[in-house]
């Protein structure tokens, strides 16, 4: 059997519309959870009036590789004997057919955890993966949204970090994934639609604090996994990242942001240190995992 989980914050519209649908589906799983994030819009309120699924909710907005996180120990710890987990978000609409074509790739290949959108990682550079047609391609890397892992990975492996807020959590937990010796990956999926909501374009108020986190989390990664080819990787990447930086007309603040991103992760200060939507550094403890 499958459960499904879906991690939520002040995206009620577009929640409303997944739910809705998944309830017209005939879908057959364990649980449906929901884990909201803190959402101040009103979804609180409507998760509570909705039968059928269950809700986890967060005191506070702890980001999404922790809230995943919290998510999988909760469903973990139910022992309801699933044997995959499905993962949605709440800026991407899943068609009927996408929980019974999931289930069909992982259940009918090596890999163990399936996903629509992946990269190969090469030094300093990252390939996305255009699989061909009902062919699974292998992948370093690949999106959560719309995934489909077996349980026994992270009952092996453990659960994504949970203090980095947001960015390079999914791409820490694949790296272990693969370590661990298990195997991800890409299939070209047509039942699922991925709006990217919160990437906003290449230079917008979105990508000034994820370039913070961006900068910050993959320090952490690099001092969590050090090695030679993750150190080099670290420089090519973050010099690109850097220089990119430069260009807008706002390039102090993205170069502050950076060299901010490089300290904090220098000084262990993890967690959401730096506010989305007011882009003011915040003081928490310094601890990583």
């Amino acid at each position: 059997m499958i459960d499904i989980i879906l991690v939520t914050y002040n995206r009620l519209e577009t929640l409303r519309k997944i739910i809705s649908n998944v309830k017209t589906y005939n879908w057959k799983y364990n649980i449906f959870l929901v884990v909201d994030n803190n959402s101040t819009d009103g979804t609180k309120e409507w998760l509570a009036s909705i039968t059928d699924i269950e809700v986890l909710s967060m005191s506070e907005n702890v980001g999404h590789g922790a809230a995943l996180a919290k998510g999988l120990k909760y469903i973990d710890h139910k022992k309801l004997n699933s044997t995959h987990t499905i993962f949605l978000e709440d800026d991407s609409v899943p068609e009927s057919e996408l929980i019974h074509y999931l289930y069909d790739a992982i259940l009918h290949s090596e890999f163990d955890l399936v996903s629509s959108s992946g990269k190969l990682v090469t030094l300093g550079k990252r390939i996305e993966i255009l699989p061909q047609q009902d062919k699974i391609a292998a992948a370093d890397f690949c999106l959560f949204d719309g995934a489909i892992i077996k349980n026994d990975v992270f009952q092996k492996i453990g659960y994504p970090v949970e203090n980095w807020f947001m960015m390079f959590d999914d791409f820490e937990y694949c790296y272990r994934i693969k370590k661990a010796g298990f195997s991800i990956g890409i299939v070209k999926n047509h039942f699922h639609q991925i709006l990217h909501f919160g990437a906003g374009e290449k230079f917008s108020h979105s990508s000034l604090w994820r370039g913070y986190y961006q900068t910050r989390n993959h320090l952490f990664f690099l001092k969590k996994h050090f090695n030679l080819f993750n150190f080099f990787d670290f420089l090519i990447l973050n010099s690109k990242r850097t220089i990119a930086a430069l260009i807008p007309k706002d390039r102090s603040i993205r170069f502050k942001f950076r060299i901010f991103g490089l300290l904090h992760g220098l000084i262990n200060k993890s967690g959401k240190t730096l506010d989305p939507k007011t882009l003011t550094f915040k003081a928490i403890n310094s601890c990583v995992e």
